[in-house]
């Protein structure tokens, strides 16, 4: 059976609109996470190794970082077990919002079937009513044929997959490949904090 996905939780328009020029984490969400200094930890480094692959000028170090950004977010659903090892832990195949089950598949993908390319475009972009090229990295070679072919494609839909895709090449077109990790990212950590009541 299909894992169950509610695709009104990617994030919404109004998180496209501005975009912190601050790396890493919201301050308010690092406070919250105190009590869980693993989880803090992957949480600081998965945002701010996402934020930096947006950033280059290289895109074969914009690559890396963002496969090192998705490599730290997955394990932040195994430092529940070491921050908080007696109680009921958030896994990522129950969760409902398809942004965290993507960037699961897309670290799944780096590692068994191909890297994730980047490549640097320029987007139209606005900064006090002049516009300007802004330089971003995203994802050049994301497809849902190659996520539906991991292991893990076996739990989701094929429709659902290419409607993830879709999206996150749609996104990644705003601010970079790494800002949309950073979304995902901080809505694990939102998650984390609700069911730890932080």
């Amino acid at each position: 059976m299909p894992r169950i996905l509610n695709f009104s939780e990617f994030p919404a328009d109004s998180a496209f609109e501005a975009r912190s020029l601050l790396l890493g984490v919201p301050k308010d969400m690092e406070v919250r996470l105190l009590p869980l200094p693993q989880i803090l930890e992957r949480v600081r480094s998965a945002s701010y190794l996402a934020e930096l692959s947006s950033k280059q000028d290289e895109s074969w170090l914009a690559a890396a970082y963002l496969r090192a950004a998705l490599a730290d977010y997955c394990s932040i659903e195994e430092m529940q077990k070491i921050d908080r090892p007696s109680t009921v832990h958030i896994n990522l195949a129950t969760v409902t919002n398809p942004l965290l089950h993507l960037l699961e598949l897309m670290r799944h993908l780096n590692i068994h079937v191909k890297s994730s390319q980047a490549e640097r475009v320029a987007v139209a972009a606005k900064f006090d009513s002049h516009p300007f090229d802004l330089p971003i990295q995203v994802v050049s070679n994301l497809e849902a044929q190659d996520l539906i072919a991991l292991r893990n494609g076996k739990h989701y839909a094929p429709s659902d997959l290419r409607q993830m895709v879709t999206w996150f090449n749609k996104a990644q077109l705003h601010w970079g490949a790494g800002y949309v990790v950073r979304l995902g990212v901080e809505a694990f950590a939102e998650l984390i904090c609700i069911h730890n009541c932080l």
